[in-house]
């Protein structure tokens, strides 16, 4: 599959060092899928919903994958992921939820709202390489997903 057909991976992530990170480990990882990212709660929701500016699915389509963190402007991260639960066409999408909280309450609601995986985001870029590592290995290398499929636009 080339690297156009390949579904992206959708990082919610309002902290400009750790998109810089993130990224540089997956360049690093060889990660395939292409990354694209938005800083704001708000923003990740009209993306999804595709609305807006982000109504133009070729530009920015559906992810196969979706990074979240929890502490975002606008809405909360874990607003953001209960609302995707609750979208036919999005629920099935997987959520991993990567964030520096270690409060068993974030854990704990994330799991409840839908999250497949709660990571904790590391200080170090080693670790964080090794963390996206995982997920390439995992989730976009071994877990197998149904296909997307996209609403038809009302115009």
């Amino acid at each position: 599959m080339s690297k156009a057909e390949l579904q992206p991976v959708l990082l919610i992530e309002d902290e400009k060092t750790d998109v810089i990170l993130i990224r540089e480990a997956f360049a690093r990882a060889g990660v395939q899928n292409p990354l694209l990212s938005v800083s704001h709660g708000d923003d990740a929701l009209a993306w999804l919903e595709g609305v807006g500016e982000y109504k133009d699915r070729a530009k920015y389509p559906l992810p196969a994958f979706i990074l979240l963190d929890l502490k975002l402007p606008g809405m909360h991260g874990l607003q953001l992921l209960k609302w995707i639960r609750t979208k036919k066409y999005l629920r099935i999408i997987p959520v991993v939820v990567l964030t520096s909280s270690a409060d068993p309450t974030d854990i704990k609601s994330a799991y409840e709202a839908g999250a497949n995986s709660y990571l904790l985001k590391p200080g170090d870029r080693r670790e964080i390489w090794r963390v996206v590592e995982i997920i390439q290995n995992y989730w976009l290398s071994h877990n197998v997903t149904p296909p997307l499929v996209l609403r038809a636009s009302s115009q």
